[in-house]
């Protein structure tokens, strides 16, 4: 760098995610893409733990041996849900196709993490005029300081909607390699960054033949195109729209734990594989102002409505859930999410509103989609709506 950094705060940092063994791929110069780039990003933090294990023996007090294991690296990220490729996406590329892209498919896939830091007396790490350019050409026009990250798992994502603030897209990574370069042996580079030119801004937004971009905020949640269980109160029918105007949704998050572990072998330190640990746990939380309770039922002999159903004797039974914005973003949680709890609370002295909180769970059913990426909607429902054949099932007109 130029001159020493007196700190490091958003704008001098840049994050890149590949498929894993991609900047070592002979075919390719081994440089980041400009498609590779995470746009959007809030936060990054990188977690490092050694594993230490101690062994004492009789006879003294002091300490045998400190072993060391595996290192144990982590990386949080969370990103704006503004049109561009999803955390999750990045780090799971590979997979392709209506049915192919759910969690088993995704949580096979590996990454490679690059975490960039420039100099901050620049407005901007890219374009003409940016930092490596200005600041870097001893550099050789790469990024002074970088970390990277190897081989890295989809630990956890989650996916946040609500009326307070931009939507948003939280990932885990989990691997055992990270590694420090400086004065420009990193891979990013300035064709990396070029779109980091101080005029980047969120896909679409104010474009008149996509107007669908932007940072997705509340009134983006597009009940028309969602599909909501009919255990909320105010909510109907089960196709699309059947939350529309009739119930007062706050939020809405959805997340799951890959929940990963180590296989080991003898004569081989690091794990030869860290598989997700299916069934995996899949959660999905409502939160709605409520005007009349929420009307669950919960006896000992199971709600009387549900007598003459297969759930006949119990208090709950499957719900379809679908959730759909602006951008193109569809959650498909399918048709077996069953409610696990339900709150009632709020409406106090202090003047809060009374709100119940539904809390629904499946395993294994998690499809990410984009409709960027050629296909969206809930693939449990046939509506004639298909026009193209490609399993895009939204009504005309979304």
């Amino acid at each position: 760098m130029p001159t020493a950094n007196d700190r490091i705060f958003y704008a001098c940092q840049g994050v890149a995610i590949a498929n894993h063994g991609k900047y070592h791929d002979k075919s390719t110069d081994g440089y980041v893409a400009t498609n590779e780039m995470v746009h959007g990003l809030q936060s990054v933090g990188v977690t490092t733990n050694f594993s230490l294990e101690q062994a004492f023996e009789l006879g003294q007090i002091e300490i045998y041996e400190n072993i060391e294991g595996t290192p144990d690296i982590e990386v949080t990220m969370e990103k704006v849900l503004d049109g561009y490729p999803l955390l999750y996406h990045l780090a799971s590329t590979g997979v392709t196709g209506l049915g192919a892209t759910g969690l088993v498919a995704r949580s096979k896939q590996r990454c490679d993490v690059r975490l960039g830091i420039f100099p901050e007396e620049n407005n901007f790490i890219g374009g003409a005029g940016g930092q490596i350019q200005n600041a870097n050409t001893a550099n050789g026009g790469n990024a002074p300081a970088e970390i990277y990250m190897s081989g890295m798992y989809i630990s956890s994502i989650s996916y946040s909607l609500s009326t307070d603030g931009s939507s948003t897209e939280s990932m885990t990574l989990v691997g055992n390699n990270k590694q420090w370069f400086k004065d420009g042996k990193g891979r990013l580079r300035a064709d990396s960054l070029a779109n980091f030119d101080g005029a980047d801004e969120p896909l679409g937004l104010g474009s008149d033949d996509n107007p669908s971009g932007g940072i997705v905020q509340k009134e983006d949640v597009l009940l028309s195109g969602c599909i909501l269980p009919a255990t909320i109160e105010g909510i109907t029918g089960s196709g699309y729209a059947n939350g529309m105007g009739k119930a007062h949704l706050q939020s809405i998050t959805v997340s799951t734990d890959f929940s990963r572990e180590d296989i080991n072998e003898l004569g081989r330190k690091t794990p030869y594989s860290r598989p997700a640990a299916f069934p995996i746990e899949v959660t999905c939380e409502i939160e709605a102002i409520t005007t009349s309770g929420d009307f669950v039922q919960a006896t000992e002999d199971g709600d009387y409505e549900l007598y003459t159903t297969v759930a006949s004797g119990n208090n709950t039974s499957n719900d379809c859930i679908y959730i759909y914005t602006r951008n193109g973003l569809g959650l498909d949680l399918g048709a077996k999410n069953r409610l696990s709890s339900v709150s009632y609370g709020g409406g106090d002295a202090g003047g809060g509103n009374a709100t119940c909180t539904y809390s629904y769970q499946n395993f294994n059913d998690l499809d990410v989609q984009m409709r960027a990426n050629g296909y969206i909607g809930f693939r449990f429902l046939v509506d004639g709506n298909d026009k193209d054949g490609n399993g895009d099932q939204f009504p005309f007109g979304l």
